[in-house]
């Protein structure tokens, strides 16, 4: 069954990151009558944003590819903990709560689980010092902790108090926190993602990168309102457009196979498979590109 993650605002993206899952969508209403079958999946995230619907891919889509591939844990492609204490501003903290985040959940995935605990107590310490500890209770961060081993228990406690940051946010207007968390999160995911397919040359893997084309330009178009807020703003906004450009280079084939109706449902599924070509250039350059916004942000 094609389960949705449907996610009202895209506040506090980094607990999608720790989660490694969310709440499935419920009002069937909001689902189009028509759609194609890989234009979702399990680990796409659907937001909402001035009243503009966007997908991006979670950031356990990336780091499970590259699980699921056979390929080894590799700390060196983490932000080591210990260079939380370079992040000062609200930008900076922001971007890295979904920067660590991404890395909470790639090393959840391959059972790290001191640095788990690491890493989570650092992501602890950035929403301190940005202002939204008041989110979480003492509680839930209490029964997270003691759960911490625990994956299936800790995705359950997690998913659970999403709602209330995500109200927190709301009512608190931090709608700018919340797009940097969204930002770091996937930057993080993309440049992990970009790292093994350049070492493996993994066909899946490669995939993988190749179809960030559009949740990229839907990055872009959420934190374009923000562009004249700051030079820090400008900059990172500049250099995703620039990596855009070079995903233009990417050349991408659709067959559509058979189409399937439901008539007793009123539904009509569109099949497809799609080819994804990307040259030894591109992948290299969409890389170091990639390496080199990161770095920015995590230096």
């Amino acid at each position: 069954m094609l389960n949705k993650v449907h996610i009202k605002d895209i506040y506090f993206y980094f607990l999608l990151v720790i989660l490694i899952s969310c709440n499935n969508i419920s009002d069937k209403e909001k689902l189009s009558n028509t759609y194609n079958n890989q234009s979702l999946d399990t680990t796409t995230v659907l937001l909402k944003y001035n009243n503009t619907l966007f997908t991006l891919p979670s950031p356990y889509q990336a780091t499970y590819t590259v699980k699921d591939n056979n390929i080894d844990f590799n700390k060196k492609l983490l932000n080591p903990a210990n260079n939380v204490s370079n992040y000062v501003t609200n930008f900076q903290q922001a971007l890295n709560i979904g920067v660590y985040g991404t890395d909470l959940g790639y090393l959840n995935i391959y059972d790290q689980i001191p640095d788990v605990i690491s890493y989570f107590t650092v992501i602890k310490k950035l929403s301190r010092e940005l202002g939204l500890d008041n989110a979480l209770q003492v509680e839930i961060i209490d029964r997270i902790e003691n759960n911490i081993n625990d994956k299936d228990s800790l995705l359950e406690l997690i998913t659970g108090t999403y709602r209330q940051f995500d109200y927190y946010l709301k009512v608190n207007n931090r709608k700018e926190s919340g797009v940097l968390i969204l930002t770091g999160g996937w930057i993080e995911s993309i440049y992990i993602l970009s790292q093994n397919a350049l070492e493996s040359k993994n066909r899946q893997i490669i995939d993988r990168l190749g179809e960030q084309k559009h949740p990229l330009d839907n990055l872009i178009e959420i934190l374009s309102p923000f562009y004249y807020n700051s030079k820090e703003y400008t900059d990172l906004i500049d250099s995703l457009v620039d990596l855009a450009y070079e995903f233009d280079g990417i050349i991408y084939n659709y067959n559509y196979l058979d189409t399937k109706v439901d008539v007793k449902n009123k539904i009509t599924t569109i099949n497809s498979k799609s080819i994804i070509m990307i040259s030894e250039y591109h992948l290299k350059t969409i890389t170091n590109k990639i390496s080199s916004i990161r770095n920015k942000i995590t230096y």
